[in-house]
């Protein structure tokens, strides 16, 4: 007859106290189909850890921790009126909830490290490091729930899910030198420039044609210099018929004086004929319409901010000539792992920067896109606002320059939303009732709650910063394109008289008829 085995139950303490080795606890023996002291050893003992102490590393990320916790670590206040981080609070309620004590603490270079990475050696740095070496229960930080951190960590069930993202530099379509051109549009400015050439046009032609036909029509002599004394009423007929049309008789003066009744600047007489002066009336309602509508157009394009151009497609990402990129290889593996062909040509220039302020300032000067997700980017660009009054008003003292040559922009597209959720020791017993604890908590409402702590007050600083940006104000830049015509008409006037100077020194001089005595000879018409 065979002997019946005997089985001793034996445990490990939890949390573990060593190492290097494992101690265990003798509970009972299993024999003959019962155990020798008939307890039920399998109770559930995680349900109140009666006090224990805790090990939890902190990865300070929004909107998981924000730096307001530290006050927290080491028996702090019980409340706080600015947001302690989503998953700070989650682990305060949980250890109430599950009779522990939380003892936080901030692992070496957490800050350059982060999540971690695999080093040469093959050793893991940062949170992951910290889940390898099992040197604490929970680790808090923005895990994403993904295949790659379940190798290192018990993750709870997703407690939210953020939408990942670039920060993408913003440009201003800085134009006021255009100011001029701006009030029309390129084919309603040819519409006007042809108008003024016909207009100008239709007036020299009438003029010619009624001093050429009409006059000679009504029995008037065309030439003054025939007239006779004798003949004193023709010669006064001839004269009151062509008052006025010297104006429009040379195609220069014709146009010049076209387009001094489209800026609304009056005639100096009215021509006698009534067929330019009925044209001249219908010229009048037309300028009026035309600088009406100008005028409304350019107080608009003072008035109204200064236009933006902005990413907020993958598409448009792609097609811009600026590099991306973020903190770990996962996400580059994740753009070149995809199946849309956007996210292919993304994944191929996506670059690994470990400092994040770097990679801030290099969106700030227009050359970079910061993958990171919404909440986080939302501080980013409060904090370059921040930066960007500081260098403001060290560049008045110092009569320097700001290095901040574009505003940031989060782009409106969500490359994924990714679910985030606590982290665990691996094979972490609790994470039943963690779990449990996490969907409670999430019905009750607390977690949004929270978030909502975290990212009220960037969104408050977000609002102040665009009424400030929306106020009509015409400012001596707004007015760039006054000094910009101002500075042409300088140029071609100096142009003009340097011209006017060579002429008259190697053309003018050096002409033989040329004698300063009897100017009216040299200038009488052959």
């Amino acid at each position: 007859m065979l002997s019946q085995p005997i089985i001793n139950l034996e445990t490990v303490y939890f949390p573990e106290r060593r190492q290097k080795f494992i101690i265990t606890k003798y509970l009972d023996t299993w024999s003959h189909g019962k155990f020798r002291y008939d307890k039920n050893h399998f109770q559930q003992k995680i349900t109140d850890l009666k006090g224990k102490i805790v090990k939890v590393s902190v990865f300070e990320h929004i909107p998981a921790v924000t730096q307001e916790s530290r006050k927290f670590y080491k028996s702090g206040p019980s409340y706080s009126t600015k947001g302690l981080g989503v998953e700070f609070e989650l682990i305060r309620v949980i250890a109430e909830l599950m009779n522990f004590k939380a003892h936080y603490y901030m692992p070496y270079n957490i800050g350059a490290e982060r999540w971690g990475t695999k080093g040469k050696n093959g050793t893991y740095t940062g949170l992951i490091g910290e889940a390898v070496a099992r040197k604490a229960t929970f680790f808090i930080g923005d895990l994403h729930y993904t295949s790659y951190l379940l190798k290192f960590f018990e993750l709870s069930i997703p407690y939210n899910t953020e939408c990942l993202t670039f920060l993408t530099p913003e440009s201003l379509t800085e134009n006021s030198w255009k100011l001029l051109i701006l009030p029309f549009k390129l084919y309603t400015w040819i519409a006007v420039l042809f108008t003024l050439l016909l207009g100008g046009g239709i007036f020299h032609l009438f003029s010619l044609y009624y001093e050429k036909y009409i006059i000679i029509r009504n029995g008037v002599r065309h030439k003054l210099v025939k007239a006779t004394v004798s003949n004193k009423n023709e010669e006064f007929r001839i004269k009151n018929a062509k008052k006025g049309i010297y104006l429009f008789t040379e195609a220069q003066n014709s146009m010049l004086y076209t387009y001094s009744m489209l800026l609304l600047v009056s005639l100096p007489r009215l021509p006698n004929p009534w067929a330019l002066r009925v044209l001249i009336g219908w010229w009048w309602i037309y300028s009026i319409l035309v600088v009406v509508v100008y005028r409304a157009s350019m107080t608009a394009t003072l008035a109204n901010p200064v236009a933006k151009i902005t990413i907020d497609t993958l598409d448009q990402l792609t097609k811009s000539s600026i590099s991306v990129g973020g903190w770990n290889e996962e996400s580059k593996e994740f753009f070149l792992q995809s199946s849309d062909p956007y996210s292919q040509e993304i994944g191929n220039k996506f670059r690994v920067l470990k400092n994040e302020e770097k990679s801030i300032e290099k969106v700030a000067n227009g050359s970079f896109g910061y993958y990171e997700n919404e909440s986080s980017l939302r501080f980013a660009h409060v904090e370059k606002h921040v930066l960007e009054k500081k260098e403001q008003e060290n560049s008045t003292k110092d009569s320097g320059i700001s290095d901040i040559k574009h505003n940031l922009h989060i782009m409106e597209e969500c490359i994924v939303n990714m679910p985030i959720a606590l982290g665990m020791d691996k094979n972490s017993p609790l994470k039943p009732h963690v779990d449990l604890w996490v969907r409670r908590i999430i019905e009750t409402g607390l977690v949004n709650k929270w978030l909502s702590d975290v990212i009220e007050p960037s969104r408050i600083i977000e609002k102040r910063q665009e009424k400030v940006s929306e106020k009509a104000l015409v400012n001596l830049h707004k007015l760039h394109g006054a000094f910009v015509a101002l500075g042409i008409g300088y140029f071609f006037s100096f142009i003009a008289l340097l011209w006017e100077c060579l002429y008259w020194k190697y053309i003018v001089l050096k002409n033989p008829k040329y004698d300063k005595y009897h100017l009216d000879k040299f200038y009488a018409k052959v």
